[in-house]
């Protein structure tokens, strides 16, 4: 196992281990267009995880209206969860939040309008942005876009820690699902090597903008 994913497996036990109490979920003013990251229970979580050596494994946008909080995120489709309800549904209540100091009320807007535009949206199960299905991170990233503003690193599942059992089983559990796969008449290996050609963004690579700036965490690291 590569040295990142091992310090994210010992992260990742960290954020989710019953010996770290829960923090406060006192947060600070929150503000449209925020990111919030949490450790998701799904069943993909853990391939993530070990993919992209980052604890955090799904994300949303945050929408306050009128001092009302709201996740708008990606996840059976495109929609909008209560935060609390949103936090307490990843691993352990765990949550971290970042702002793009930068970003005006006017983007915001923007962002949100964007956001909401891909209401209803099926979840992307192939991470791809070659059809009309949207997966957690690929909503911030289109909704910024849309705002004018570029965020988080466009990647090749090849950059990626994609060389482990956990990635190699998800793949293998989806791939004659995939419609490009299917559509070129790919067995398992040339579906594999196309996926790994294929580009993406990450929620780790958004959280690794040096355009936000971390507002809280309640993760013990």
């Amino acid at each position: 196992m590569k040295r990142p994913v091992i310090i994210a497996v010992l992260l990742f036990s960290f954020a989710a281990g019953s010996f770290y109490a829960r923090a406060s979920d006192n947060y600070p003013p929150l503000r449209d267009g925020d990111l919030v990251f949490q450790t998701s229970k799904s069943s993909q979580s853990s391939a993530i995880f070990a993919a992209t050596a980052s604890a955090f494994t799904h994300m949303g946008i945050i929408r306050n209206d009128g001092g009302k909080i709201s996740v708008i995120e990606a996840i059976r489709t495109v929609q909008e969860t209560p935060l609390k309800e949103w936090v307490n549904r990843g691993d352990m209540a765990r949550v971290a939040i970042y702002r793009d100091p930068a970003l005006t009320p006017d983007q915001a807007k923007r962002v949100l309008s964007a956001a909401k535009a891909l209401y209803g949206r099926p979840y992307d199960l192939f991470f791809s942005f070659n059809n009309d299905a949207i997966y957690c991170s690929e909503l911030p990233y289109l909704a910024y876009k849309a705002a004018g503003i570029s965020i988080g690193r466009l990647q090749k599942v090849s950059e990626l820690h994609f060389d482990n059992m956990r990635v190699r089983d998800l793949i293998h559990q989806r791939w004659q699902r995939d419609a490009e796969c299917t559509v070129r008449g790919y067995d398992f290996d040339q579906c594999f090597n196309h996926i790994l050609n294929q580009q993406l963004i990450t929620p780790a690579s958004i959280a690794a903008d040096p355009r936000f700036k971390q507002i809280y965490s309640n993760y013990p690291f």
